[in-house]
């Protein structure tokens, strides 16, 4: 395997490319720069019990990698397969006989061959150091957890990148240039705020329980492995498509079946007492229907976000759209999961997740009060009022879907990112504010357009109803008479 690896034409090629002398020379120069300078400033401050010369040398090591390897590293992985499509060579790398394999080693390593190696130097100063640290195995797994973060961040840069490129129309015989500056601030942003969020949580040890193990940074570094894996996949199945195979749904179902038991994880019902046993951090009284509740909850919300980021950012043809739409129209479904697009079976999982929320609370089967974990958010005055929002929320989601495919395939603009960017603004922003003004502030817009603030009335999902009865009709309008012109 590891001879394959260092025979990939595509690390080959960017090794000649990258790992020039001169490049190489001058990254780790100033990489020795930036210690001796710390080193220096160092020697100069009181060392006290605090401020110790190796705790100096690991967080200017993990600057560098974030700096380098993370930010530099993901902008060139954005940029693998979009600059091949700009330079008009990627049909030809298409046809030269790479493995999908091959080609997903050599496009997530190959362009940021320097940056790994700047960064990995600037980590074995880390582990030198953490050696002489207070908590040797703690640095050591922190250090793990950061390279973690920052291979995460490249990955997700060009698996962003690919979701855009891959089917559409920006792909092969592509006369537009493709600007992946929005998928790398989109995986700088968002690594770098999972890294601040984890390293908050871990400031409080034992407050989250996963799977009912303390939730510390073996548990943290565990996870983003099994991201990362999941993250590789993708970008092999992507690949794959570009290469002109078939896909199936089975990794994609996977991922999702992975998601929902992942994040049920946190809401396992095991209660961690402190020490002296006088505070339990997870409400023992979490069983059954109301374990199932906040689970399904919990996948809801990240379903929910799933669902929006694929509607913004996936593209394919509007051929590949059609050819599925008709399948599912005439029930040929075996046909509809070879063309459906990645949202449809999120959609699929979140609405039977908002089918099943709303038959547990209007049924009375489970109460809507948080546990400790979720800091006691009482949000219900009566117990079944929060049924309406779940419903009111399969309408939200239906209406959204059925605007952004008709904006995508019917907008003029050649930033398609755009025209959906100002319908989210318009509908999630601007009219529940206008709303909120002309109603002088006496109904809620919460009601009528953002049922997931607060608990709402059975009227909501009857808005929220028409409001996705109109995109359906806008929507069938549009595609109907692009069939009869066709």
């Amino acid at each position: 395997m590891l001879s394959n690896i260092f025979r990939n034409p595509e690390l080959k090629r960017n090794a000649w490319l990258e790992l020039k002398p001169n490049r190489v020379f001058a990254l780790l120069g100033l990489i020795t720069l930036a210690f001796i300078i710390t080193a220096t400033a160092m020697v100069k401050e009181d060392l006290s019990e605090y401020y110790k010369m190796a705790e100096f040398l690991m967080n200017t090591a993990l600057f560098i990698l974030y700096l380098i390897t993370g930010i530099w590293g993901s902008k060139n992985a954005a940029d693998a397969v979009a600059d091949e499509i700009n330079q008009k060579t990627w049909d030809r790398q298409r046809m030269s006989g790479q493995s999908p394999l091959t080609l997903t080693i050599g496009k997530i390593f190959g362009p940021t061959l320097l940056q790994w190696l700047g960064g990995l130097s600037a980590m074995l100063v880390y582990f030198c150091a953490a050696l002489a640290s207070e908590n040797v195995g703690q640095s050591i797994t922190n250090g793990l957890i950061y390279i973690a973060l920052v291979l995460l961040m490249n990955l997700s840069s060009l698996l962003f990148s690919l979701l855009t490129i891959t089917g559409s129309t920006q792909s092969a015989f592509s006369h537009a240039k493709i600007n992946t500056t929005l998928f790398f601030i989109l995986s700088v942003v968002g690594v770098g705020w999972l890294s601040f969020y984890l390293a908050l949580i871990g400031e409080e040890k034992g407050a989250i329980s996963w799977f009912g193990l303390i939730w510390n940074n073996l548990t943290i570094l565990i996870s983003l492995l099994i991201f990362i894996g999941w993250c590789f996949i993708g970008i092999h199945q992507n690949l794959r498509k570009e290469l002109q195979y078939r896909n199936t749904q089975k990794y994609w179902l996977a991922f999702l079946v992975f998601t929902g038991l992942y994040f049920y994880g946190f809401t396992w019902n095991m209660p961690i007492y402190t020490s002296d046993y006088s505070t339990s951090y997870i409400d023992p009284q979490l069983f059954g229907l109301n374990a199932v509740y906040y689970h399904l909850a919990l996948v809801c919300l990240v379903f929910f976000l799933l669902t929006q980021f694929l509607l913004i950012f996936e593209r394919p043809t509007q051929n590949d759209y059609t050819l599925f739409l008709q399948a599912l129209r005439k029930g040929q479904f075996k046909k509809t999961w070879q063309h459906a697009p990645l949202w449809f079976s999120v959609v699929l999982g979140l609405t039977l997740s908002l089918l099943l929320l709303f038959v547990l609370q209007i049924a009375g089967l489970a109460k809507h009060k948080l546990p400790l974990i979720f800091r006691e958010l009482e949000i219900l005055s009566f117990q079944h009022n929060f049924a309406w929002s779940y419903l009111a929320l399969i309408f939200l989601v239906l209406r959204d879907v059925l605007m952004t495919r008709t904006l995508l395939y019917r907008s003029k603009y050649k930033n398609k990112v755009l025209s959906l960017a100002l319908y989210y603004a318009l509908i999630y922003w601007a009219l529940p504010l206008l709303f909120m003004i002309g109603a002088d502030h006496r109904v809620t817009a919460e009601n009528y357009f953002l049922p997931f603030f607060e608990a709402v009335g059975w009227f909501s999902p009857v808005v929220l109803a028409g409001q996705a009865l109109a995109a359906w009709w806008l929507h069938w309008r549009y595609f109907t008479s692009q069939t009869r012109t066709s």
